[in-house]
């Protein structure tokens, strides 16, 4: 399970508190949170430090989501080296 807590948002942007997985069944869900705030032209903070599973569906999400405009914070060493990996620098 993935749960998806927006923690704060303004004008500008908006950081979502990611806790759980990030498996094919939940990849969708997060890249549509996501593209929803983008075409609001907003950035995206996304704080990692409650994932503990990703999976290959979840590697490819997050690497397909632009760089310039959505971040990874806090995620866990695991996470990042997936990511490194997957594509996304």
């Amino acid at each position: 399970m993935l749960k998806i807590t927006k923690i704060q948002e303004s004008g500008r942007d908006v950081l979502l508190k990611l806790e759980g997985k990030i498996t094919e069944q939940w990849a969708a869900l997060l890249d549509g949170e996501c593209r929803a705030y983008l075409r609001q032209h907003k950035a995206v903070f996304l704080d990692c430090s409650q994932v503990d599973y990703l999976d290959g569906r979840g590697i490819e999400v997050l690497n397909a989501l632009p760089q310039s405009d959505v971040t990874l914070m806090s995620a866990p060493a695991l996470m990042t080296e997936l990511l490194h990996i997957g594509g996304r620098s």
